[in-house]
């Protein structure tokens, strides 16, 4: 009974032993791969992050030249990246939803059913059924 309370005490202080490692790992600055590691932003901060070099980029001097130089290349037939400038104006600079004339509101699908309204019977003969005999 000795030998297996002692292999259970050693078991444990394995296991504790294991651990210790694993959360000296997690501690660590630097990952097994030799990199170091960087701390991930929260959601609220990328976007924060996001606003901000929105801002900078449309209070930018250089925010002119650039937009008239990508619709130079849009229109020039010869240039070799017309299509991907084309598709980046297309995509980004004219959404379609800016130009839509509805509301996103009152986007929704509506059916209407409607059943047909008689206003009077009009009978017919009905002719008896014929017999084949």
């Amino acid at each position: 009974m000795t030998d297996s309370s002692e292999k259970l005490e050693s078991q444990a202080a394995d296991r504790k032993a294991m651990r210790k490692r694993k959360e000296e790992r997690a501690k660590s600055p630097v990952t097994p791969a030799g990199y170091e590691k960087r701390a991930v932003m929260t959601r609220t901060e990328q976007t924060r992050r996001l606003h901000e070099l929105k801002a900078r980029f449309l209070n930018s001097k250089k925010l002119e030249p650039f937009v008239k130089k990508l619709f130079d290349i849009a229109m020039d037939d010869e240039h070799q990246g017309q299509m991907s400038a084309m598709k980046l104006i297309a995509d980004r600079i004219l959404p379609s939803s800016g130009f839509s004339s509805e509301d996103r509101k009152s986007s929704a699908v509506q059916i209407n059913i409607t059943g047909l309204q008689v206003s009077s019977i009009e009978e017919k003969e009905i002719s008896p059924p014929v017999s084949i005999q």
